[in-house]
């Protein structure tokens, strides 16, 4: 009998240090999981372009403890390698990696896959968004004749100056040989890494930004609230006289 007892004492000892072990190895895996470096976190904040999806503009803010990603606030879970793994404080399906590169960013979204009962499947991972360094762009730097790059959406664009520094003419053709002109009067709303101004009727925002190397991004959108509506961007490239 006391032989047997002794044995389960054994038995119970070595399954306690089994235990623990696992324990501490399990507590010592997370806490490398959760490694940060905040160097690279710093690295992927600051204000960026897309050069593709949207071609907006994204600030990415950290405050020592979370990302901030336009107005979306991320808790930071890890980092690893050159990438930031983190998901969204409020709904925690929603998850981000920053993909730190030489000059720009690439952002993947991803959504938790959920099923529920008969429903189709929700989620997923998202389409990645490349975002690149904005730079600050100036009023005179605008100035001049423009043409689209895209030959399926073209357009020739001049932006003239005027007489109020805070007011310019935004003039839209076809073609480059067109001499029927859309003239837009523009104000100058605000701005650095992108020029924001405002048709006279102050219901489209214009919104110029550098683009790649040389190029200008040239976006419009409703300014109406609860409506809607953003045409789509010209790509731009200046044209040589």
């Amino acid at each position: 009998m006391k032989k047997i007892l002794r044995v389960v004492v054994v038995f119970c000892m070595f399954t306690s240090i089994f235990l623990a072990f696992c324990t501490a190895q399990k507590g010592t895996v997370e806490g490398a999981k959760k490694d940060i470096d905040k160097k690279l976190v710093h690295k992927v904040a600051g204000s960026w372009v897309a050069n593709n999806y949207d071609y907006g503009n994204y600030e990415l803010v950290y405050d020592g403890k979370t990302l901030t990603y336009n107005s979306m606030k991320l808790e930071i879970e890890y980092t690893e390698g050159n990438r930031v793994f983190t998901h969204q404080a409020h709904d925690k399906t929603a998850h981000y990696i920053f993909e730190a590169k030489e000059d720009e960013i690439i952002v993947y979204p991803s959504y938790k896959v959920e099923q529920s009962g008969d429903e189709l499947v929700v989620g997923g991972d998202l389409a990645p968004i490349e975002l690149k360094k904005t730079r600050t762009i100036s009023k005179e730097s605008i100035f001049g004749r423009w043409k689209s790059v895209e030959s399926d959406f073209p357009a020739f664009i001049q932006v003239r100056a005027t007489f109020d520094p805070n007011k310019i003419d935004l003039l839209i053709a076809q073609t480059e040989e067109s001499e029927k002109n859309e003239i837009i009067p523009l104000t100058f709303e605000t701005g650095e890494s992108e020029l924001i101004y405002l048709n006279k009727e102050k219901t489209i925002r214009y919104s110029f930004s550098y683009y790649e190397e040389t190029k200008m991004l040239l976006n419009s959108a409703t300014t109406e609230e609860g409506v809607e509506g953003t045409a789509r961007p010209w790509i731009l490239e200046r044209v040589v006289e």
